[in-house]
């Protein structure tokens, strides 16, 4: 069999597995399977608003996908996507929000200062990376803390909107110019077009993988770091390079997440989720591949929307979806499994077209 349909097969046997598994425990909580996932499905895609849902819920995650999917193919491991992703919406709220100045704050400005904010983040263990040789797991984990430490800073002391007190504190919302225009606004659901600007982000990235010297040198570093050094191929600034653009898309993702309105246009405690860490997830199920974070993105996101559907029409808990989201992880991490059950299954089918 072919490595092409094999890779495109791996993530659909992973998904479809786990949604197997997930029917099992389902039937064993007292439930229908085929109704709860009905009312999965329906949650996520059954009409404009749902749809909209769905979209608004992936595109952050694409972006994480694409932020991790770039420092993959380098062979680095950005496991600080989470902080990045921070930063950016650092960055978006602190300039959306209190720079009353109508060449600064607009959202096409604002999002570029996010976006700069997650590469120099990132940037800095790219740096450490390439200077001291000091491996980029440790450094990123660092950093998330760092940055959860400092978002809470901010949140409780200068960016804090005044007479917000409580446990939930959280900025003035930004201004009219810097919020992402919304489409299908009648939904009310703040899908906006940060979805079209992710899409947009794919496909660079895949342009820049498929066309540029710069996509070649990073591929060629993550695919043997010793050859590439005896080619010319200047190892340390790609090191840099690369985790400044993985950065760069987690800032975009905190940037959407503010300036698209999903927390009411203010950056509050919690709005930026576990999008970093969902990431590493989209870029594993869509195989490094850019279209494949989009399809993988869209996936992870109509679990979650059409989860608290099921949940709501039904007594299975949404906590079947994380299981069903983990499955789905554990299996793509396996995928040697599927590639002998390929193998095996394509010599048994040559071994009869033989006999025959």
């Amino acid at each position: 069999m072919k490595n092409k349909i094999k890779d495109l097969l791996t993530p659909i046997l992973a998904v479809l597995i786990a949604l197997l598994i997930g029917g099992i425990i389902i039937h064993y909580l007292g439930e229908d399977p085929i109704e709860a996932y009905g009312y999965l499905f329906s949650g996520a895609f059954s009409g404009q608003r749902e749809f909209a849902r769905t979209l608004t819920e992936a595109t952050p995650m694409i972006f994480t996908g694409l932020s991790l999917l770039i420092g993959f193919k380098a062979g680095l491991f950005n496991i600080g996507a989470q902080g990045q992703v921070i930063a950016g919406g650092i960055a978006a709220v602190t300039v959306g929000a209190f720079l009353n100045n109508t060449l600064i704050n607009n959202f096409l400005v604002v999002l570029i200062v996010a976006a700069l904010a997650g590469f120099l983040f990132a940037g800095f263990a790219g740096f450490l990376k390439a200077k001291f040789g000091i491996h980029e797991v440790i450094t990123t984990i660092m950093l998330n803390y760092i940055a959860s430490a400092f978002e809470q800073y901010c949140l409780n002391y200068p960016l804090k909107a005044g007479g917000v007190d409580g446990p939930s504190p959280q900025t003035p919302p930004v201004l009219e110019a810097a919020r992402l225009p919304q489409i299908f606004a009648e939904t009310n659901t703040h899908f906006n077009i940060g979805f079209i600007i992710a899409v947009a982000s794919a496909i660079l990235v895949w342009f820049i993988f498929k066309k540029t010297v710069l996509g070649y040198e990073i591929k060629a570093t993550g695919h043997n770091l010793t050859s590439s050094e005896n080619a010319g191929i200047n190892v340390r600034k790609i090191f840099l390079i690369t985790m400044g653009l993985s950065g760069l898309f987690a800032g975009l993702a905190g940037a959407e997440r503010v300036l698209g309105g999903i927390g009411q246009y203010t950056y509050k405690s919690g709005l930026m989720a576990s999008y970093g860490f969902d990431g590493m997830a989209i870029a594993l199920l869509g195989k490094n591949n850019p279209f494949g974070v989009i399809i993988a993105a869209i996936l992870f996101a109509a679990l979650r929307v059409g989860g608290s559907e099921m949940q709501f029409q039904t007594d299975v808990p949404n906590q079947i979806i994380i299981i069903i989201q983990a499955l789905i992880i554990l299996l793509i991490a396996a995928e040697n499994m599927f590639k002998i059950f390929f193998d095996k299954t394509g010599n048994m089918f040559k071994k009869k077209g033989g006999n025959q």
